[in-house]
């Protein structure tokens, strides 16, 4: 089943309710394609979707920090508590160092949380995927936001970056983000190896969720 992990980032459309309608959105469209779709809406709209969707619900960052006196940090177990089965991490807009993703994917890997972590080159790709994620997605943060899609202007680099990731023992799903505006952004992405796509301005910004998300999933099959 291929992935379509939709990144809310902060955008003012989904802050409050604009979250729910648009978990609403995505889990219509790809239920009805047979695609796996992931929400990763603003922390404090975790537990809003999560109680009023079925979506399946990522948060878009958690910190390493532990224990209580820990204020103004998302912890991994609040984000569970939430009710979130798991978190990107390591995007471009929230770098961490491998110290702590070191540390910080295996916590999450024993708490039963879905992990997605980013990566800018194939080499990182490779090395992030060592510590056992869920999912790594390629994602060349020139190209963020463009509308400029990676697939297209830097297909050799999904193709390095699948090649290095698969020949590390990798079990789990690659997707690639970055300027995917289109389902066919979204289809070349998949024959250049990938199994589907990080997405965020391309949904979030669009007039008609539900149609741009069964644009883009429905080109992924």
């Amino acid at each position: 089943m291929k992935t379509i992990i939709v990144n809310c980032k902060n955008y003012p459309e989904v802050m409050g309710e604009g979250s729910v309608r648009l978990a609403l959105a995505v889990k219509r469209a790809a239920d009805s394609l047979g695609v796996e779709a992931i929400i990763a809406p603003p922390a404090p709209m975790l537990a809003l979707v999560a109680s009023r969707t079925k979506a399946l619900v990522y948060s878009q960052a958690v910190a390493g920090k532990t224990g209580d006196k820990t204020t103004g940090y998302i912890l991994p177990e609040a984000v569970k508590a939430a009710g979130a089965s798991g978190t990107i991490l390591n995007h471009s807009e929230s770098r961490r160092p491998w110290t702590e993703l070191s540390r910080l994917v295996p916590r999450l890997v024993s708490m039963e949380m879905g992990v997605c972590l980013c990566a800018q080159t194939s080499q990182e790709s490779a090395k992030l995927a060592s510590l056992g994620p869920k999912y790594v997605a390629i994602e060349p943060p020139e190209l963020i936001g463009t509308g400029v899609a990676v697939s297209k202007a830097k297909p050799e680099l999904i193709q390095r970056t699948v090649s290095a990731v698969r020949k590390s023992g990798f079990g789990g799903k690659i997707l690639c983000g970055a300027g995917i505006v289109s389902g066919e952004d979204a289809r070349r992405a998949v024959e250049l190896g990938t199994d589907g796509v990080l997405v965020a301005s391309s949904v979030v910004k669009s007039a008609d969720w539900e149609g741009k998300i069964r644009e883009l999933a429905g080109s992924l099959s």
